[in-house]
This record gives C-alpha cells, structure tokens and sequence, in this order.
C-alpha cells in the first residue's frame, strides 16, 4: 500500500473496493484469507479484520466462517440473480433480500454461523419468478441465514446444481424443478438421505417429497370455464413445454375435463405445444392465421406469462387486436411493454405466498431435523381483465 495519511485498515479498503467497482474482482469470487492479506500488506491481524468487516457492513463482500470472504452483490440482490453467469458459483443473499448481514462486532476474527440454504430456479428474470423468491426469502431471518441463488435454464444445469449442493453441505434446497417427465438420480439421491428439500410450484409424481404447487388441473378448468361463458368454441391451448410434462399435463387435463362437462367435443380443442417463442414473428404467422380462419379459433390461452407475450406480439404483427379479433389469458400475469400490466386476463397463482409456504416448510425441516413430507397445494384465482371479451355475432 501507498504511504497516506489514511489509516492501514482504509488503505487496504480502498484497495479492495476498487477491485470491485473496476471489475478485477467479481461477485461471488473469493478474497484472500486474512493471513494472505497480513503477509502482502505487511498489516496485523486486526488491520485486516477491521477492513474486512467495514467492508462487509457496507454490503461489498459476504463473510463466512470456516469458507472466508466473497465479493457480495453488485446491484440490487435479485437483479443480481436475475444476471448471474452460468458457470459463477451463486449470488450470496441474505435471507431478507433488502437488507445486509450485521457487521462482526470490532476486535472479533469470525462471523456469526449462518444455515445455507439454496433456492434453484429456471431463471429469474420475470416479475412470477421475483416474486416467488421474494415470498422464500420473507421465510429465513437474516441474521442466521444465507441464500444462494441459482439459475438452473436446462436440465443438465439443475442437475449440476443439485450436485454442486450436495457437495458443498447447502443444508436445504427450494427447488423449482424443470418442467420435464422424469426426474433425476440427484433428487432421487436427496430423497433417499432425508435432505431437507421442498418442491415449488411443480410436483413431480412418483417423488415423494415436500412441495408447495398451484392447482394447475383447477387453473386449466378456470380458463375454459371463463371463455365458454363468453361464447367461445373452438380454443387453443399454447405450450412452450411438451404437452407430456407434468404441469402442462395436469392444464390440459383440467381444460378438457371442463370441456367434457360442458358438452364441448375434444376436437374443438388444440393443443399446440413446444411451442418457441424464441422464432420471430413471420415464423409463425401462416400457421396462426390458419387457425384462425380455418379451424375458427376465437380464443388462446397460453400456459406461461411469457408465451401469451409472445403471442400478443405476433397477433400485433397480423394486424390481429385483442380481444376485438381474439381472445387472448394466461397463467400468471404477462408483462408487456404497450399494455398496462393490468390488461391480461390470467390465472393468478400467489406466488409470493407460494414461496413463502416453500421457505416456511424448508426452514421447519431444518431446525427441526423432522423429514416428514409436507403437500400444499394452493387455489388459484380467475383474473379477469380486458384482454377476453363475449364472441360477437
């Protein structure tokens, strides 16, 4: 360190602090260890120990004891999660996402014990997605929990994670497991061990573990109910998951099982699924207005939020209005930049109570040691807004 009339404890924060803010060091890597800091600053222990914890209380780096000190966030804890690389180990939360952890008291060389604890989604970069880990955070004190989040975006990745979790003694996992029609030797290995783990808002059959869903079958009759009673016939159901996974199943199912008690013939309802919301518009556009004018869909319901954006979207690219030309809901709330974000019709599933259920659920397994398998399954409601509309003879 340069001579100054600072102090050695800012000198060496400083250091650090411009580390992070030109990127040399990023969130989530590790800082040297105290000793590594003493011998290349020539500086005593509680030198280092000071700088350390300041630099904690101002919410730079994250302590742990027994693993060391990490680079914490950058930007606000979930839109930090919401960005996190790949391969980066986590984002390191607090369990109550708008505060930071309290500083190690001056003079003491180790931080309080913190439980970890891991919260494994497919992404979280939507307002369902946010508000979910918001719910699961409201759970866990922030004085004695840490949360690491994870984007799990395939398969291959959430097993990984699993692995890397299982490794590393997280004490507990959320997981909000890939939609796909199996599950992996790595939630069968935490099954069989008892490990704290709680299912959200996708159970997966045949795994008997804890879980906390919507009821997606309830949701599925919800939709049909409420387009019948505006008149509508023929519907299409869209999917950007197959059809043969478990919760687009469960909508299917509750869609035609409402069809059936209405007297409406299967035939008049498609099922369009893998859908790829990804292709650009013109992709799609013949093949819509085939439904359209040819098979007289009137109305679609799109299993994610993200779908049914897309699909407004595409509808605008036709010159196709909602819901004058058709009717157009979904599960859970679509955020579009043209529309206010109270225009979809949707299935609202209390999400943030769904993470809260999660959390509350996680954190009774950990404290108490008790594996007993807990189930909730939450009623989801009918929002009904101004992008559905009665057919017009």
């Amino acid at each position: 360190m340069e001579k100054t009339n600072q102090p050695l404890y800012q000198q060496l924060m400083e250091d650090v602090r411009s580390q992070i803010e030109n990127s040399l060091l990023l969130p989530g890597d590790k800082l040297p260890t105290e000793r590594e800091f003493m011998q290349k600053y020539n500086v005593s222990r509680i030198t280092v120990s000071k700088a350390l914890n300041e630099l904690k209380a101002e919410g730079l780096i994250t302590r742990f004891p027994n693993k060391g000190s990490f680079v914490a966030r950058s930007a606000s804890p979930l839109a930090a999660a919401a960005q996190v690389p790949l391969e980066a180990p986590s984002v390191l939360l607090p369990a109550s996402a708008s505060a930071q952890l309290p500083a190690v008291p001056e003079g003491s060389t180790s931080d309080t014990a913190f439980t970890e604890i891991a919260c494994i989604l497919p992404s979280i970069s939507d307002q369902f997605s946010l508000s979910m880990v918001n719910g699961i955070l409201s759970a866990f004190p922030m004085d004695s929990y840490i949360c690491h989040l994870f984007q799990s975006f395939n398969p291959s990745l959430e097993n990984r994670l699993l692995q890397k979790c299982i490794d590393t003694g997280i004490s507990g996992i959320v997981l909000f497991p890939q939609d796909q029609p199996f599950f992996s030797e790595q939630l069968l290995y935490l099954l069989l061990q008892k490990y704290p783990l709680v299912l959200i808002d996708r159970n997966l059959p045949r795994l008997d573990t804890s879980y906390v869903i919507g009821d997606n079958k309830t949701g599925g009759a919800l939709c049909l109910r409420h387009l019948h009673a505006l008149g509508h016939q023929r519907i299409c159901f869209v999917s950007s998951a197959r059809r043969n996974t478990f919760t687009v199943r469960s909508r299917i199912d509750g869609i035609l099982q409402e069809a059936e008690a209405r007297n409406i013939p299967e035939s008049s309802i498609t099922i369009w699924d893998f859908f790829n919301k990804h292709q650009p518009y013109v992709h799609y556009q013949k093949q819509m207005m085939k439904l359209i004018r040819e098979e007289r869909i009137t109305a679609f319901i799109a299993a994610e939020s993200t779908t049914c954006a897309y699909l407004y979207s595409l509808f605008v690219t036709m010159n196709l209005r909602v819901p004058e030309d058709i009717s157009l809901m979904s599960f859970d709330k679509p955020l579009v930049e043209s529309q206010r974000p109270d225009f979809f019709t949707h299935i609202s599933q209390s999400e943030y109570l769904m993470g809260k259920e999660a959390g509350t659920i996680l954190k009774h397994q950990i404290e108490t040691r008790d594996p007993q398998v807990t189930h909730r399954v939450m009623s989801p409601l009918l929002e009904i807004r101004k992008s559905t509309r009665a057919i017009v003879l």
